[in-house]
């Protein structure tokens, strides 16, 4: 009724008054809007967070606040891109301020601060920040829960810091990095409370593969940041460039030292093309959360009550064991578990690996070994199996006997793509003699899945030259799956990647797919078993040059068709030639590489397929229906050159049902 009314008094005043060019009124409302009776627990299932919350990650929600008070270099209109980021305070880039009052004299609480332990320079930004923490409830929100959460690792962190004699405060570079959470990462890839880049977590020894991630572990990368700190600072000789360095990456941080020949952290943030805009953010917001550390009763943050510190005792386990044996045996919950061993990616200890070192919670060791004896069903059974290079997730399966979705789910894997030679795999434990029958079964789906190919025939394999030899290697073939691309495979052969791309005539810019045979040449004393590579049998193959006429003639037959010449006796439309073979005038195009609408002239040769065996594949049967009965099992003669065979190398194999 509340919408029906509005319209309804809208309406009638705009008839009744005249309209005028510019700015018109806003529409009249009621006074008193209507309450409405709502449900906040619907509306938080919907939101994903609760009513007059924000839903966005602190992190996210600091960017949005960077872009407002400190907009990017040409990101407005007004703005010339070579001019500094705005500020509400004016810059002076001649002299460095003593005290923040000499930028904001009416902000005396500037000069009452205690310092941080990091050197402080007052800057525009920095008093920017102090107000937005201090006096915008946005600012108030983010920080509150940034203060909350750093007691879960404050101590922690704080230990090491000191022992590695490193700035205390720079526990406050973790709170702008990820909110003190180890599960918070980056569209960038980076991960953990110190947000490590891949290749910085293997720089400084943290443990990246498809089990465990020790950039998420809080303790393990705490250990590593204080090494990579150490670095930085020793490099940059200030802790203004250094956390740049940390943000920005060092080879850019001293490539803009060197372009304009200056250290100055601020002066380089003053000049065009300096220092990114996120990096001449990034210090001050350090250097504002640390302060307001340092002052909380000042700023308002005093009544926050900070987050237990997480606190574990570590247990070891004999093999690989999910989280929720674990769990029973410390008797707790396996979000407790999961909450003390975030690096651990899959939900279990990583296979093949005795003695892994986990966390329970305090005061479990005690009873863990004799509890996890009890439980010993429950974990024991199971081994660890490394994954070839070229080996499918199924054929796994089929090894170890057990279904596709049952490995997925021991395994956690929700891609097989993500999987690649050289993966440790948990698989139930059986006999070798078990395991070899199931071996040889895997082995023979394997053979058995190519292109309408039946039980027992040979894959055809067509690469470019099927006679091509390179001096002292040998040839093997490599089949491709899931998740494989031209580097790993490459890589995994030991053969260069530009070499494997001649070698099958590849385009180096596509991808590979599963099914694609790859040939390669490899040295001759080349060990597939350990190199981890699963290498298909010679003897099961059938080697073609792709496109010739024993390929075309050979992947046809798998068809149930034959190939044959046609020779047009007098003029004749392509649709009347296939119609004769159950064709459509489409099929014969694509065939021959000509138009659907062609008119063929006397003594003009085509190619046609006709079917051999219908009971070969469904395409052969839709086609023997469609083909006029007058020439079902008429044979069709070999071309010259053709040596008839029932492997598709000639004339075609007469169906029983064809004979009339």
């Amino acid at each position: 009724m509340r919408a029906l009314a509005f319209v309804a008094v809208f309406t009638t005043q705009a008839f009744a008054q005249p309209v005028h060019p510019g700015t018109q009124p806003a529409p009249p409302v009621p006074a008193e809007e209507p309450v409405l009776k709502q449900d906040q627990d619907a509306r938080r299932n919907i939101r994903g967070c609760g009513v007059g919350e924000s839903c966005e990650r602190p992190a996210d929600q600091m960017r949005e606040i960077d872009l407002e008070l400190f907009p990017k270099p040409g990101q407005s209109p007004w703005l010339d891109e070579r001019q500094p980021a705005p500020s509400r305070v004016e810059a002076s880039v001649h002299r460095k301020p003593t005290r923040g009052t000499e930028l904001r004299p009416d902000l005396p609480w500037l000069d009452k601060l205690e310092m941080p332990d990091l050197p402080v320079t007052w800057s525009p930004r920095l008093i920017d920040y102090l107000v937005f923490y201090k006096d915008d409830p946005r600012g108030r929100s983010i920080m509150t829960s940034w203060l909350e959460a750093q007691g879960r690792y404050r101590d922690m962190i704080i230990s090491h810091l000191r022992a590695a004699h490193l700035p205390e405060d720079l526990l406050y570079d973790s709170m702008i990095e990820s909110s003190y959470d180890p599960g918070d990462s980056s569209s960038a890839g980076a991960l953990g409370i110190w947000q490590f880049m891949p290749q910085g977590g293997k720089i400084y020894g943290l443990r990246e593969d498809h089990w465990v991630d020790e950039r998420r572990d809080p303790l393990r990368s705490t250990i590593a940041q204080m090494d990579y700190f150490a670095d930085l600072y020793q490099r940059f000789g200030n802790w203004e460039m250094a956390l740049a360095a940390f943000n920005v990456g060092y080879g850019a941080a001293l490539r803009s030292i060197a372009r304009y020949n200056t250290n100055d952290y601020y002066a380089l943030c003053e000049y065009e093309n300096g220092l990114p805009w996120e990096t001449c953010l990034y210090t001050p917001k350090v250097l504002a959360a640390a302060i307001v550390g340092h002052n909380r009763a000042l700023f308002g943050y005093d009544k926050v009550k900070e987050s237990t510190p997480e606190a574990w005792d570590e247990v070891t386990v004999p093999t690989s064991m999910s989280l929720a044996v674990i769990a029973r045996a410390a008797g707790c919950n396996e979000a407790d578990i999961k909450r003390l061993n975030p690096q651990l990616r899959h939900g279990r200890t990583p296979p093949g690996e005795q003695g892994y070192t986990v966390r329970v919670p305090v005061g479990s060791k005690a009873d863990f070994g004799r509890k996890l004896v009890e439980l010993q069903t429950d974990w024991d059974g199971y081994d660890a199996y490394v994954m070839a290079h070229g080996e499918r997730f199924e054929d796994v399966a089929t090894t170890f006997g057990i279904s596709l979705g049952q490995l997925r789910k021991l395994n956690d894997v929700a891609r097989e793509s993500e999987l690649e030679g050289g993966t440790v795999l948990v698989v139930p434990r059986i006999s070798e003699e078990q395991r070899a029958k199931n071996k040889a079964k895997a082995k023979a789906k394997l053979l058995g899945s190519g292109i309408d190919q039946k039980d027992g025939e040979q894959l055809i394999v067509a690469v470019p030259e099927k006679d091509l030899v390179v001096e002292g290697k040998k040839r093997v073939f490599y089949r491709v799956v899931a998740g494989d691309t031209l580097a790993s495979v490459a890589k995994a052969l030991g053969a260069k990647q530009a070499d494997l791309i001649a070698w099958n005539a590849l385009d180096d810019g596509g991808k590979l797919h599963a099914k694609m045979v790859l040939q390669a040449f490899v040295a001759e004393d080349f060990d597939a078993d350990k190199h981890h590579v699963s290498l298909l049998d010679d003897e099961q193959l059938v080697v073609v040059t792709r496109g010739s006429e024993e390929h075309l003639d050979l992947a046809e037959a798998r068809t149930g068709r034959v190939r044959s010449e046609y020779i047009c006796k007098a003029k004749e439309k392509l649709a009347d030639v296939a119609k004769k073979y159950g064709m459509t005038s489409h099929d014969l195009a694509r065939i021959n590489q000509i138009s659907y609408d062609t008119t063929l002239e006397p003594g003009q040769k085509i190619i046609v397929y006709s079917v051999s065996d219908p009971g070969r594949s469904a395409r052969a049967d839709e086609q023997w229906k469609k083909t006029p009965r007058a020439r079902r099992g008429k044979p069709v003669p070999p071309r010259t050159g053709d040596a008839g065979s029932s492997n598709g190398g000639g004339a075609p194999v007469t169906h029983p049902s064809q004979v009339e």
